[in-house]
C-alpha cells in the first residue's frame, strides 16, 4: 500500500468520514488515509448483525437534526448529493411522552409541539411562551455559530451578550426550574439531551437551547435501516476519490519529524506518513497513547483535564415475534419517564455506590425507546432502549463482576420497559445488552461515550488543541464542537474551509 498521503485522519468515526467525504468533494486532488481499529467504518454510527436472531441493529441514537430545507445537515449532505441515497423516514412525532399516568404524543412541527404542550400543561402558558420566544433568538443564534465564525451570519451582537450574561452559566436543569414549576414539563423539555449525552445537571442551557432549536425547526429525520448506511456512503466517496478507509489497524504513535512537526503515524501495518494529522478519537486517549513526550504537551493537558467526557448509554436491543405498533409501541420514538417525583435523580448519583448508581440510571432516569419497525419494515422487528450511564460504576468487561452486573442491566431495562409497554411481555423473541464498557472497546474512547465532549456552562477544555505544539496535528469533532451529527458535520466543514488557508 502507498505510504504518502495528504492527509491522514486517526479513527473512522462520523466526522473524520464527514470531514473526509467533504474535502475530497472540494478538493478532487487530495489523497487521504482514514484509519481505523474497527472493522466497519463509522465508530458510535454503525450497526451489528446477529443472524440467528436475524436482525441488525443500530448502535447510535440516529436522528439526524438540521434535515429540513433550511438545516445545516441537509445543507451538507445535499451538496454531497448524499440526500437521495440515504432514503430517510421523517417522523410526524417528536416523540411520545410516557408517565406512570398518562401518555401523549408530542409533534414534529414546532408550532403544534407548542400546541400540544400547551394542552398538557395550561396552567404553564406564560412560562411557556417566554421559553419559546428565547428559544427562537438564543436557540437561532447557538445553531448558526459556525456560519458566524466564518462571516455567513450575521449576528446581534446585543443578544450574543445578553446571552453569554444570563444563560451561559446555567444548566439546564437550573434554568428550566427557574422557568417552570411543573416537574413533568420540564423532564419532557430535558429529555432532548439523551441526544447529545446529558442530564439536565450536565447540559449548559445556551447550547441545550441551539440543540432543541435545531430537532424543532430545523426538521429532523432518520436514515433507513442504520447509521451505518451514511457511514457506509461517506467512506465510498473517500474510496471513489482515490483515498482509502483502512480498517482493522491500531494506530500506535504520532511520528513528529523534530517534534515540531507532524510528519505520519505508526500502525499495526507499518508508518503512513502526511503532514497533516486529523485525531478522531478521544482526545484523552490520544494524548495518553498517541504522542511522544514533548514540553509543550503538558500545558495542552493540563487544558485537557478541564474537558468534560459526555454520558455514555446503556442500551437494550431486542426483537419481537409481531411488529412492536400492535404490542403497544405505536411511535418511532418513545421517552418513558420514571415514577420519581424528583425531576432527574442522576444528578445526585454517586458512582463509588454501585447500588445507588444503578437505581438512579436504570431506574431513574429518562429511558428512550425506538421503534425500528416503524422507520424500516423490512428490516424486521426490532426495538432500541436506551438510558444515559456512566462507566465509573461498571466493573472490568472480562470479569464475572461485569457478567453478573449486565445482567441485572438488562433485567431493570426489561422490567421499566414491560411497565411502560406491558403488551411487550411475551413477545420478545431475543434481547441483547451493550453498556459503556462496549462501546469503549470498540472506540477507544477511556469514558465509553459514544458522543463526544459534554458542552456544560464551563467550556474552557474544549479549547484544548488551540496553540497545539505539534503543527500539522489536528482535533476533529464532536471533541471540540459538541455532540449530534450535525455538530460533527459542521465543525467537519469548518476544518475543510480551512486546509488552503
Amino acid at each position: 500500500m502507498e505510504r504518502h498521503w495528504d492527509a491522514i485522519c486517526v479513527g473512522a468515526g462520523i466526522t473524520s468520514l464527514a470531514f473526509g467525504a467533504q474535502l475530497v468533494h472540494r478538493y478532487p486532488n487530495v489523497r487521504l488515509l482514514v484509519i481505523d481499529k474497527h472493522t466497519v467504518p463509522g465508530g458510535y454510527a454503525t450497526m451489528f448483525r446477529r443472524p440467528k436472531a436475524d436482525a441488525i441493529f443500530d448502535c447510535s441514537l440516529h436522528k439526524l437534526s438540521g434535515m429540513g430545507e433550511r438545516g445545516n445537515l441537509f445543507r451538507i449532505l445535499s451538496d454531497l448529493g448524499l440526500t437521495k441515497e440515504l432514503d430517510l423516514h421523517r417522523s410526524e412525532e417528536y416523540f411520545e411522552a410516557n408517565f406512570h399516568d398518562r401518555v401523549f404524543k408530542l409533534s414534529n412541527s414546532i408550532e403544534q409541539f407548542q400546541v400540544d404542550l400547551l394542552r398538557e400543561f395550561p396552567a404553564q402558558s406564560q412560562a411557556l411562551k417566554e421559553f419559546f420566544e428565547e428559544l427562537a433568538v438564543h436557540g437561532r443564534n447557538g445553531y448558526y455559530q459556525f456560519q458566524m465564525m466564518q462571516g455567513n451570519y450575521e449576528v446581534d451582537f446585543a443578544e450574543l451578550r445578553f446571552a453569554h450574561r444570563h444563560l451561559k452559566n446555567l444548566t439546564v436543569e437550573d434554568a428550566l426550574r427557574q422557568r417552570f414549576n411543573d416537574p413533568d414539563l420540564r423532564r419532557i423539555i430535558a429529555a432532548t439531551g439523551i441526544y447529545v449525552g446529558g442530564f439536565s445537571s450536565d447540559l449548559g442551557y445556551l447550547y441545550f437551547l441551539h440543540v432543541l432549536y435545531a430537532t424543532l425547526t430545523q426538521g429532523n429525520a432518520y436514515v433507513k435501516g442504520s447509521s451505518q448506511r451514511l457511514s457506509d456512503l461517506l467512506a465510498q466517496r473517500i474510496e471513489n476519490a482515490g483515498g482509502k478507509v483502512l480498517l482493522g489497524t491500531n494506530v500506535h504513535r504520532v511520528i513528529s519529524d523534530n517534534q515540531d512537526s507532524v510528519n505520519g503515524v505508526v500502525t499495526s501495518k507499518g508508518n503512513f506518513y502526511a503532514n497533516r494529522v486529523y485525531i478522531n478519537a478521544s482526545p484523552h486517549y490520544a494524548m495518553s497513547q498517541l504522542f511522544d513526550e514533548h514540553p509543550g504537551l503538558t500545558l495542552v493537558r493540563m487544558k485537557l483535564a478541564k474537558l468534560q467526557p459526555s454520558r455514555s448509554t446503556t442500551t437494550l436491543y431486542l426483537t419481537t415475534d409481531l411488529p412492536p405498533e400492535q404490542l403497544g409501541v405505536e411511535s418511532a420514538e418513545s421517552m418513558i419517564f420514571s415514577e420519581n417525583l424528583d425531576w432527574e435523580p442522576p444528578s445526585q448519583s454517586d458512582d463509588s455506590c454501585e447500588m445507588l448508581a444503578e437505581q438512579a440510571f436504570w431506574n431513574e432516569s429518562t429511558m428512550e425507546l425506538t421503534n425500528y419497525h416503524l422507520l424500516d419494515p423490512s428490516g424486521g422487528s426490532i426495538l432500541c432502549a436506551n438510558v444515559l450511564d456512566d462507566i465509573g460504576h461498571w466493573p472490568h468487561r472480562k470479569s464475572e463482576l461485569y457478567k453478573e452486573k449486565k445482567h441485572r442491566a438488562q433485567l431493570a431495562l426489561l422490567e421499566r420497559l414491560y411497565q411502560a409497554k406491558p403488551q411487550l411481555c411475551g413477545h420478545v423473541k431475543y434481547v441483547e445488552l451493550s453498556s459503556p464498557r462496549t462501546y469503549e472497546r470498540f472506540t477507544n474512547n477511556t469514558d465509553g461515550a459514544g458522543y463526544g465532549a459534554m458542552v456544560g456552562t464551563d467550556l474552557s477544555g474544549h479549547i484544548f488543541h488551540h496553540g497545539f505544539p505539534i503543527s500539522g496535528v489536528h482535533f476533529l469533532s464532536a471533541w471540540v464542537a459538541g455532540p449530534s451529527y450535525e455538530a460533527a458535520f459542521g465543525y467537519a466543514e469548518m476544518k475543510v474551509n480551512q486546509w488552503a488557508a
